[in-house]
């Protein structure tokens, strides 16, 4: 934490904690309740603050604090403490509900609309607005939202989406209160962003044809992120859902050295999976394999099942076998 990247709401939020619990209650009643509320989330979101920071913070706010020598700690229930011995009964409850809901303030918000209609509400915003707002819902709902935005902007949106990086307290928080006023609700917290992974888990439960074609536009924009999001959109452990005779052809292309190694992190169902359709001199096989192996690094044993996967997307795209993901009638690959 430093004083120069500090934003106002947590300031205000350090300062909050700062002062004597009988001064909390007259100086939160100077504050609108947007104001309280942006600066409770900030302290939820806080962890400890370093001496120094308060002093600077509260030199700032004109008011000494005396000699400090602990750090104060923020959090959640803390926030949740200030609100309750700090404010007014009826005023209270209202922000106490706010700050006890889900975490993911735009989607508490949007939970009850039609995806449908909440592409109809934002398809006009920025691309950049409109992937922030679906990097806080769930990866079902936001896939129908992207399904329908118009063809011109999905991959720009999904781009977007994979591309993004960790956002400022200050803009989530500004986020929040316009999606609220956009869907004529008040807002209820969140920070959590999208990524390639993000972008991958929705693109799994587009149709197959949409997909591929969103994502032929991200590789024209930005080739590294589409071939990262492609990716992501396959993983070792989603191949158990082959079927039965695809599975076999496809265990038929995979060196039981390369098994062995990707089973090493594999679930039970995987491994499951893998030694029912293995006959058993295969299985004694792979098992010898495994216990050989000794300790590797992680990187390691998945590079060895990305190369594995990559052999079922060839055979998926020579019709030799089909891989179904739960959420949608096809699977991207």
């Amino acid at each position: 934490m430093e004083f120069e990247t500090l934003t106002g709401a947590e300031k205000v939020g350090i300062v909050i904690l700062s002062m004597p619990k009988d001064k909390v209650t007259d100086y939160l009643g100077q504050l609108s309740d947007e104001e309280v509320e942006k600066a409770l989330s900030a302290v939820s979101r806080m962890e400890k603050i370093p001496p120094r920071i308060q002093k600077l913070v509260m030199s700032e706010f004109q008011e000494s604090i005396g000699q400090q020598d602990t750090a104060i700690t923020g959090g959640r229930e803390t926030a949740m403490a200030i609100v309750e011995n700090g404010l007014g009964e009826g005023r209270a409850a209202e922000i106490l509900e706010k700050l006890g809901q889900d975490e993911q303030r735009i989607d508490w918000t949007l939970r009850s609309y039609q995806p449908t209609f909440i592409c109809d509400r934002i398809q006009d915003e920025h691309p950049q607005t409109i992937a922030l707002i679906l990097s806080q819902i769930p990866a079902d709902r936001g896939a129908i939202v992207i399904n329908s935005l118009p063809d011109a902007i999905q991959p720009e949106v999904v781009l977007r989406l994979a591309s993004m990086q960790p956002v400022a307290t200050d803009i989530m928080s500004d986020l929040e209160i316009g999606v609220a006023e956009l869907f004529r609700r008040r807002k209820v917290s969140t920070t959590r962003a999208g990524g390639t992974k993000a972008a991958a888990n929705m693109l799994n439960r587009v149709p197959k044809e949409e997909g591929t074609t969103i994502l032929d536009g991200i590789d024209m924009r930005d080739s590294e992120v589409a071939i990262d999001i492609r990716k992501r959109m396959l993983t070792f452990e989603d191949l158990q859902n082959i079927d039965k005779r695809g599975f076999q052809t496809f265990l038929r292309e995979v060196s039981t050295e390369d098994l062995a190694v990707a089973m090493k992190t594999a679930s039970e169902e995987m491994q499951e999976k893998i030694f029912s359709n293995l006959s058993s001199r295969a299985v004694d096989q792979i098992k010898e394999e495994i216990d050989l192996l000794g300790p590797m690094k992680l990187a390691e044993v998945e590079t060895v099942q990305e190369q594995i996967v990559d052999v079922a997307r060839r055979l998926e795209a020579e019709g030799r076998l089909s891989i179904e993901l739960g959420g949608s009638d096809d699977v991207l690959v």
